[in-house]
C-alpha cells in the first residue's frame, strides 16, 4: 500500500515589517489620489503665481493708447539696456534745482510692467517729506520716506495727493526750512500730476 505523496505547501508570509510597509503603501496610494482629484476640482481657482503682480501689468489697450496718443506730452528718458523708459510729463519745472516733487512713468517694456515714482527735487532730494493737502478746511498729512523704493508705497501716495490736488482749494505743501512750501504754485503742475497718474490707471487698467 503505498502513502499518498505530501504536497508542499505554499509558504506563507508572515513577516510583521513586509504587511505594514503594504499597508502604508495603500494609505499613500489612496491619499495621492485624493489629492490629484481636490487639486483638479480648485484648478480654476488657483491663485496667480506668475510672480508679477497684475497692478503693474500693461495692457494692450491702454499701452497702445498712450504710444499713440499721450506721449507726445511727456519727455522721454531711455535706458536701452535695461529696455526701460521713463516719462515725465513736459508741464512740470524742468529746473531740476527747484525743490518740488515730480511724478515719473516708469515703463518696463521686457517685461510689459508700468510704476509710479514720486522724485523729489532740489532741496527735497535724498530726505524724507512731511507733505499736507494745503488750505483744505479739512487738513490731512503724509510722510514719504527717504529712498522708499515699494511701488505700492508710491502708487498709493501718488493717488492720495491727485486727490487732494482736485479739491476745488487743494494744494500740495512740503515742510521745509521751518515753513511751509506750496510745491505745485502753477495749475498746470498740478494737472501735470493729475493726468500722470490717470495715464498710469489706463495703461495697467487700475482702478
Amino acid at each position: 500500500m503505498f502513502n499518498k505523496p505530501i504536497m508542499a505547501k505554499t509558504p506563507v508570509n508572515n513577516d510583521p515589517s513586509q504587511k505594514e510597509l503594504f499597508r502604508l503603501l495603500k494609505i499613500f496610494g489612496f491619499a495621492s489620489l485624493g489629492l490629484v482629484l481636490i487639486l483638479s476640482f480648485f484648478d480654476g481657482h488657483r491663485a496667480n503665481n506668475s510672480g508679477e503682480d497684475p497692478t503693474f501689468t500693461m495692457k494692450d489697450a491702454g499701452r497702445l493708447f498712450f504710444y499713440n496718443v499721450r506721449r507726445i506730452d511727456y519727455q522721454i528718458n531711455r535706458l536701452p539696456e535695461a529696455k526701460i523708459e521713463i516719462y515725465t510729463n513736459t508741464s512740470f519745472d524742468r529746473d531740476s534745482t527747484k525743490s518740488t516733487l515730480q511724478l515719473d512713468l516708469i515703463l518696463n517694456k521686457k517685461n510689459q510692467t508700468a510704476f509710479l515714482y514720486l522724485k523729489p527735487l532740489g532741496k527735497l532730494t535724498d530726505r524724507s517729506l512731511r507733505l499736507r493737502n494745503g488750505q483744505l478746511s479739512v487738513q490731512d498729512s503724509l510722510i514719504i520716506r527717504s529712498g522708499a523704493a515699494d511701488r505700492h508705497v508710491h502708487l498709493a501716495a501718488a493717488k492720495k495727493i491727485a486727490g487732494w490736488l482736485q479739491e476745488k482749494e487743494g494744494n500740495l505743501e512740503v515742510f521745509t526750512d521751518e515753513k511751509w512750501l506750496n510745491l505745485y504754485p502753477d495749475k498746470k503742475q498740478k494737472e501735470a500730476f493729475i493726468d500722470t497718474l490717470n495715464d498710469f490707471l489706463k495703461i495697467t487698467a487700475t482702478k
